[in-house]
């Protein structure tokens, strides 16, 4: 079996995503950039609360970010979340296409 992350990365990955909060912003920033204030606004939830939501996507590089003077706008690494659905059908023994 080639399971292209280690198993330690597959359980970061799995306990970033077990917050609801975390898959809603997952969401808000899949297919647009989105900084902390338009995040916030869009969420029940404060900008700090926001903000360590993100850091803990940052840490396990499921979000990318990039910064336009005093701004930073987020955005989902894509590459990353392939290459976990990829490992989640690695592990079920099921085939993986894009």
């Amino acid at each position: 079996m080639l399971i292209s992350m280690t198993e330690n990365e597959i359980v970061e990955i799995f306990k970033a995503l077990s917050v609801k909060s975390r898959i809603l912003i997952i969401k808000l920033i899949r297919d647009k950039k989105q900084c902390v204030n338009a995040i916030t606004s869009k969420l029940d939830i404060s900008q700090s609360a926001v903000s360590q939501h993100l850091k803990v996507l940052k840490d396990c590089n499921l979000v990318i970010s990039d910064r336009y003077g005093s701004i930073v706008h987020y955005q989902l690494n894509k590459e990353k979340m392939n290459e976990f659905k990829k490992a989640i059908y690695e592990l079920t023994g099921d085939e993986f296409s894009m």
